[in-house]
């Protein structure tokens, strides 16, 4: 079995943190924002919603997105780098959240 990487917990709390953080900092939102230190929750106004949780079995970040579907990250250089595509976390939800939402976020 999989230890969970005490540096693998900072860095992905870090990294929601940053998230929850940029969005809420958005001007006139029209989503709302529920993370408890373990799942990042956005609901948004039409009723879908992202999900960014720890997996701490793989040492890894989940993401569901309503547009992309589900997205495995690992920790690597730095960044959470997604295991199907050559994107990271950060760059993913700051294309998204421009192309189909219409927000510009600095993560």
């Amino acid at each position: 079995m999989k230890v969970i990487s005490p540096s693998y917990q900072v860095q992905a709390s870090k990294t929601m943190e940053s998230i929850a953080g940029a969005l809420e900092a958005l001007d006139e939102l029209d989503f709302e924002i529920d993370y408890d230190g373990k799942a990042l929750e956005i609901y948004l106004s039409d009723g879908q919603q992202y999900l960014i949780n720890f997996h701490g079995v793989t040492n890894q970040l989940w993401l569901s997105s309503p547009f992309s579907g589900a997205h495995h990250f690992d920790y690597k250089e730095e960044n959470w780098q997604s295991t199907r595509m050559d994107i990271n976390l950060k760059m993913l939800l700051k294309t998204e959240f421009k192309d189909q939402l219409g927000y510009r976020v600095d993560f």
